[in-house]
């Protein structure tokens, strides 16, 4: 769904993309909402902004609702084969915008190689090694010995990973 929004058209022409889900919960607002800043020629990555209204699901977090580019894929697949490593919780916020920042497809690969949960609820927990790589806060991604706290937009990690492949990413985070 895209609506046009006046505050945001007096800036700079953008629409804003609404991504949801639906949730069963009767206790919250029924949509999780990621909105999508983008230019109307979708040519520029697309500006993410994660809006809890829900509760995540328990030990797994909220549904990714964006979907990946090869771009996006190739960076994941990148980042498994330099042995880099994404610390996250399953109830954290900034971690599932870092999800949708590479879609649901790309962060498969993350999830399946590098990604290490640290509350012990979580599905395959690993709190020892957080406790061990004295994780700041979440997500934070350890590339190449160096640590990066936060939610990194793609581009970022490209760099600091020394990938080279495609560039062309769908969404950036909001600054």
């Amino acid at each position: 769904m895209v609506i046009k929004h006046p505050v945001f058209l007096a800036l700079l022409p953008v629409s804003i993309i609404c991504v949801s889900t639906l949730s069963g919960s009767t206790l919250h607002s029924p949509i999780s909402t990621a909105l999508a800043l983008t230019k109307d020629n979708q040519k520029s990555p697309s500006i993410i902004f994660f809006l809890p209204k829900e509760r995540p699901q328990r030990g797994v977090g909220w549904e990714i609702t964006t979907t990946s580019t090869k771009a996006e894929i190739a960076l994941a697949k990148h980042l498994v084969k330099i042995g880099a490593k994404e610390y996250v919780a399953w109830w954290c916020p900034h971690c599932h915008e870092q999800k949708l920042l590479f879609g649901k497809e790309a962060y498969q690969i993350i999830n399946d190689s590098i990604q290490v949960e640290c509350d012990k609820r979580g599905i395959n927990p690993h709190p020892d090694l957080c406790k061990a790589a004295k994780v700041p806060g979440f997500p934070t991604w350890v590339i190449n010995g160096h640590v990066y706290s936060g939610v990194q937009n793609l581009k970022d990690l490209a760099k600091a990973s020394g990938y080279e492949g495609d560039m062309n990413f769908r969404y950036m985070q909001s600054q």
